[in-house]
């Protein structure tokens, strides 16, 4: 809650090991998931279960049983798509889950192939050389131009990780630059590592970023080099801008921008540190108009996230 999370979600584990325990419908004892439930529930939290695929011989009774659970949405695992077959059995299990109005997101091996466009509770997809896999900055920045461009992606924000090979600006930009409506936030992590929010400046720009958009403006980019977006919810602007292991300052115009003056909450990199990951987020507010130009200056694997809203 005091994130404003939307959803929370039990990984891979939560009924034993994915792998020998192909039996998705008791949790471990650890999990008292019934009162997880309940009690997201009654705060407005919708709760996620992963699944490996291992244990889907019987989808319909299944996600028949998450449902009366209360359960709003699954994460399936271990998808790994390439015939025919496979295609026609993520199909049925999207369909499935619509049955029992369950949100559905694919992962691992998953081609995009737009049927998210059918089926409306198919919000995400993996089908990525992910985020967890701690790739490097250039990656991240020849995303938007190649497999984001086929449709959402899941790519699981690693805001605050030492394992990072960006700074976390860097990761705060990727709430705007790659559409994805289903982010998952906070990876591998715990939410007692952030009871002190003064030690994460970030944390503002996650609370407030959306998942979907009104408007959306690619202000620069280059493949594999950088990349700058904006992308507009109701009156206020989402700015994500992303660099590769060179440093850079990208002046963007702010035409996009309507009449009038907005304040403009910058969280910038810092002076670089030994490590991009050791790179502090730098916080600032300005008053721009359209008629403005933002000088956007990046760390080595770098990135700002900036948000505009009207006076």
């Amino acid at each position: 809650m005091a994130r404003g999370l939307e959803y929370i979600e039990y990984d891979a584990g939560w009924y034993g090991p994915e792998f020998t325990t192909p039996d998705a419908t008791r949790p471990i004892p650890a999990i008292d998931l019934p009162a997880v439930i309940a009690y997201a529930t009654s705060k407005g939290v919708g709760v996620f279960l992963y699944v490996n695929r291992l244990a889907l011989t019987d989808a319909d009774s299944l996600f028949g049983l998450y449902k009366s659970w209360g359960v709003r949405g699954i994460k399936l695992g271990f998808i790994n798509d390439g015939t025919q077959t496979m295609t026609n059995q993520i199909v049925d299990w999207a369909k499935t889950a619509a049955k029992y109005e369950l949100l559905i997101d694919m992962h691992d091996d998953v081609r995009p192939f737009g049927y998210e466009r059918t089926y409306p509770n198919w919000i995400s997809l993996e089908g990525v050389r992910g985020n967890e896999q701690f790739p490097t900055a250039a990656h991240n920045v020849t995303l938007p131009f190649a497999r984001n461009v086929g449709g959402p992606m899941d790519y699981t924000i690693c805001y605050g990780q030492s394992r990072d090979k960006t700074t976390n600006a860097h990761q705060m930009a990727m709430a705007a630059v790659y559409y994805q409506p289903l982010n998952f936030l906070f990876w591998y992590d715990k939410p007692s590592k952030y009871n002190n929010p003064a030690s994460w400046p970030g944390l503002p720009w996650f609370n407030a970023v959306p998942v979907t958009w009104d408007e959306s403006r690619t202000l620069a980019g280059s493949i594999g080099e950088y990349i700058a977006v904006a992308r507009r919810s109701g009156a206020d602007w989402y700015l994500g801008a992303m660099t590769n292991e060179s440093s850079r300052t990208l002046s963007l115009p702010l035409s996009f921008l309507g009449s009038g003056t907005y304040t403009a909450t910058v969280y910038a990199d810092g002076t670089p540190a030994a490590r991009p990951y050791q790179t502090p987020v730098v916080v600032s507010t300005r008053t721009v108009t359209a008629a403005d130009t933002l000088d956007v200056a990046m760390a080595p694997a770098g990135g700002q996230a900036i948000v505009l809203r009207p006076n």
